[in-house]
C-alpha cells in the first residue's frame, strides 16, 4: 500500500495548535482563549485517523493490532519519560499532600483516564488546577479513549454498509456531539468539558474533512485562490478564538466551532499558496514534529517554575519558559519520541529498535514509574522526608478540619435538617449562615462573644445567598432546599437579630451577598458579612511555611505568594455593603497589618491551612480580632 502524501501545511498547522496552547499557559494576557489549541489538535487527529483507517480499509489491508501498537509507539513512551520526571521534580518541590496528590494524577496519566481523574477532582478554571502539575494530560486521556474504541466504530460501519454508513457516523457525531456538548454545558460544565463523549464531534469533524478529499481531493489548480481563502480564514478562526475567548467563555459546546471548523478548513484547503506561506514554511513544520513533546513538557515546568518562584510570571519569566520548553521538547522528541515511533515496516522503529524490544522497554517504563506513583500515594507522601518541624505542620487537612467538626458537635445539637442549634428567647443570639466556613467561623464567635448564643446552618460549598443561581454545591446536593429554609428563617427572625454570613467570597458570589445583605438589612436584622480571606494564590499557607522550614527562607518568601493587589475585594465591595446598612468584616488588618502574615502572633501554629479555612488556633485568634474591632450590640428586647 503507498503512504499517505505528507502534508506540511497540518504540521503548520500543528504548530499554530501548540504554540496558543503555550502562549495562554505562560498567561500572555492576549491569547486568553489559547486553550482552543486542544481542539484543534482534536480535528487533526480525527482526519489522520480516519485517513489511516479508511484508506487501508478500501485496500483490505486494516489490522487492529497494527494500529494500536502504532498508537502505543507514538504515544506512551514520552508521556511515560514526562510523567516520571515529573513526579521525581514534585518529590524534591512538593509536600506531602500535594505529592500525594501529585502521584495520583500520574496513574491517571499512564493509564489514560486523566480527563475522568480530573472530572471527578476539580474544574479546569478553578485556582487550585492551575497547581496540577499534570493537569493538561487530560486531554491525552480524550484521545486515548478516541484511538481505543473509535476504530472499531468505523470499521464496523465500512462493513456494514461501506463508506456511505461511515459518512452517516460522521454526520451524526458532528450535529449530535455538538447538541449534546452544548446541552450538557449548562448542566455540568466540568463534565463537558472533559469528557470524551462530549468531544467526539471535534474529532468526527477531522473525520468529516477526510471524507471530503476522499471524495472530492484537495483545491488545485483554477480553484488555488480559493483555497488560498480557506487557508487564511480558517487561520483567522483559530486566532480570533485563541485571542478573544476566556474563562467566561461557554465552551465546549457551539462556541467550539469557530476554532474547528476553522481548523477543518485549512485541511481541506490543502498546500495553497497561503497554506505554503504560512504554515509549510522551515519553522512551522519544525514546530509542528516537535508539538507533541512540547505539549508534555511545557506545563510541567511551568507549574513547577511558579512553585519555586510564585504564581506572577513577568516578561523574563515567560521568555525563560518558552526557551527552556522548547530545548525540553527538543531532548524528549530527540532522545525518545524518535526512537521508539514505528517506522513503515511494523517490525522496527525509526531508530532501528525491534518493536518487540521497544514495547518492552516501554512497558516495563510505565510499571516502574506506575510503582513509583503507588509507593508515593501508600506512603502519603512521604512526610518523612521532611525535618521534624515541617512534619508537625504537614498533618493533613482532613485531620484539621475534624477537629472543628468535632468542636461544632460537642456544643451545638442539631435542631434539625437546617440548623444546628436554636434560638433562644429572650437571650442573646447569633445565627451563622455558612457554607465550609461554618467550622472555624462557630469556633472564632463563640471565642469573640462568649456571653452569646451560636447557633448555625451550613452546607459545604453552599453559599447563603438568597440567589438561586448560585444555590448549587458539588459538595452538597441539598444547596437550594437549604438556602430557602435558612433565608426564609433569618428573614422571619426578630427584628434586631444578629446574622453572621460566612462564605467563600469571591468574584461570583459577592453580588448575590450585596442583594442578601440588602435584603436582610431591610427586615430590620444586624448583618456582618465575612469579606475576602483568601490573600495567597500559588500555594497554601502550610506548602509555603514547610518549604520556609526546608529550605530556609525568611518571611520575604511569603510575598511571593501574595495575591497582587491583596483584597483586593474590600475595595469592591466594602462600601457598598456597608451602603446596605449590613456591616462588611475586613480580614486585611488581621491577615496583613503590614506583611502578609501565614503564623498566629506565638508563630506556634498556621492562621490557615489551606489559605481560606483557619485552624482552630487561627479561629481562636480571629476571634478577637473580631470582639477587638466589631463589637456587638444587642436591639433591646432580643
Amino acid at each position: 500500500m503507498t503512504p499517505a502524501p505528507y502534508r506540511s501545511e497540518i504540521d503548520g498547522l500543528r504548530a499554530v495548535s501548540v504554540l496558543v496552547i503555550l502562549l495562554f499557559h505562560l498567561k500572555v494576557i492576549t491569547f486568553s482563549g489559547g486553550f482552543i489549541g486542544v481542539d484543534v489538535f482534536f480535528v487533526i487527529s480525527g482526519f489522520l485517523i480516519t485517513r489511516i483507517i479508511l484508506r487501508k480499509l478500501v485496500e483490505e489491508a486494516f489490522s487492529f493490532r497494527e494500529f494500536y501498537i502504532r498508537r502505543i509507539a507514538r504515544i506512551v513512551p514520552a508521556l511515560v519519560v514526562t510523567v516520571g520526571i515529573s513526579l521525581l521534580a514534585a518529590t524534591v518541590l512538593y509536600s506531602p499532600l500535594v505529592l500525594e496528590h501529585a502521584m495520583r494524577q500520574g496513574l491517571a496519566a499512564l493509564f489514560s483516564v486523566s480527563n475522568i481523574f480530573f472530572w471527578a477532582e476539580a474544574n479546569y478554571w478553578t485556582l487550585g488546577a492551575k497547581n496540577f502539575v499534570l493537569l493538561h494530560t487530560w486531554s491525552l486521556g480524550v484521545e486515548e479513549q478516541f484511538y481505543l474504541f473509535y476504530p472499531l466504530l468505523l470499521v464496523a460501519c465500512f462493513r456494514l454498509a461501506g463508506l456511505r454508513a461511515v459518512w452517516l457516523l460522521m454526520l451524526t457525531l458532528v450535529v449530535g456531539g455538538t447538541f449534546a456538548a452544548e446541552r450538557y454545558f449548562w448542566i455540568d460544565r466540568t463534565a463537558a468539558f472533559y469528557l470524551t463523549p462530549f468531544r467526539l464531534y471535534e474529532f468526527a469533524l477531522g473525520g468529516l474533512g477526510s471524507l471530503v478529499i476522499l471524495r472530492l481531493g484537495q483545491l488545485t489548480g483554477k480553484w488555488q485562490n480559493l483555497s488560498s481563502l480557506g487557508s487564511v480564514a480558517g487561520l483567522s478562526m483559530i486566532l480570533h478564538s485563541a485571542l478573544t475567548y476566556n474563562f467566561l467563555t461557554a465552551f465546549p459546546g457551539t462556541n467550539a466551532l469557530q476554532p474547528t471548523i476553522g481548523a477543518l478548513l485549512v485541511i481541506l484547503s490543502g498546500a495553497s499558496p497561503a497554506a505554503r506561506l504560512l504554515l509549510s514554511n522551515a519553522l512551522m513544520v519544525w514546530v509542528g514534529r516537535l508539538s507533541y513533546a512540547l505539549y508534555l513538557v511545557h506545563w510541567p515546568l511551568i507549574v513547577l517554575y511558579r512553585n519555586v518562584y510564585g504564581p506572577k510570571l513577568d516578561i523574563a519569566d515567560q521568555l525563560v519558559l518558552a526557551a527552556a520548553s522548547v530545548a525540553l521538547a527538543v531532548l524528549l522528541n530527540r532522545g525518545v519520541e524518535r526512537a521508539f515511533r514505528l517506522g513503515p515496516r511494523e517490525q522496527v522503529t525509526r531508530s532501528g529498535m525491534a518493536t518487540r524490544r521497544a514495547l518492552g522497554l516501554t512497558g516495563l517504563a510505565t510499571l516502574a514509574v506506575s510503582g513509583f506513583a503507588v509507593a508515593g500515594i501508600m506512603g502519603q507522601g512521604w512526610p518523612g522526608r521532611l525535618p521534624d518541624d515541617a512534619q508537625v505542620i504537614a498533618q493533613p487537612v482532613e485531620d484539621i478540619s475534624l477537629e472543628q467538626k468535632r468542636i461544632l458537635q460537642e456544643t451545638c445539637a442539631q435542631n434539625d435538617d437546617t440548623f444546628c442549634g436554636e434560638r433562644r428567647e429572650g437571650g442573646k443570639n447569633i445565627m451563622l449562615l455558612a457554607d465550609s466556613r461554618a467550622f472555624d467561623m462557630y469556633v472564632a464567635l463563640r471565642s469573640a462573644y462568649p456571653q452569646f448564643n451560636v447557633y448555625t446552618s451550613f452546607g459545604i460549598g453552599c453559599p447563603p445567598v438568597i440567589d438561586p443561581a448560585l444555590s448549587r454545591s458539588r459538595f452538597y446536593t441539598e444547596c437550594p432546599q437549604l438556602n430557602r429554609r435558612r433565608m426564609q428563617a433569618a428573614l422571619d427572625a426578630p427584628e434586631g437579630e444578629i446574622i453572621f454570613l460566612a462564605v467563600e467570597f469571591n468574584g461570583w458570589v459577592g453580588p448575590a451577598l450585596l442583594e442578601t445583605a440588602r435584603r436582610l438589612a431591610q427586615s430590620g436584622k444586624q448583618v456582618f458579612i465575612l469579606g475576602q480571606s483568601q490573600g495567597l494564590v500559588g500555594k497554601s499557607p502550610q506548602e509555603i511555611a514547610i518549604d520556609q522550614i526546608r529550605w530556609s527562607t525568611d518571611d520575604s518568601y511569603i510575598a511571593r505568594f501574595v495575591e497582587e493587589p491583596p483584597f483586593r475585594l474590600d475595595d469592591l465591595y466594602r462600601e457598598k455593603i456597608n451602603q446596605t446598612g449590613a456591616t462588611y468584616i475586613s480580614n486585611r488588618q488581621f491577615f496583613q497589618p503590614d506583611q502578609y502574615r501565614i503564623y498566629t502572633h506565638d508563630r506556634q501554629n498556621l492562621l490557615t491551612f489551606d489559605g481560606k479555612h483557619l485552624t482552630t488556633a487561627g479561629a481562636h485568634e480571629f476571634g478577637q480580632y473580631l470582639k477587638k474591632h466589631y463589637p456587638l450590640e444587642v436591639v433591646p428586647g432580643n
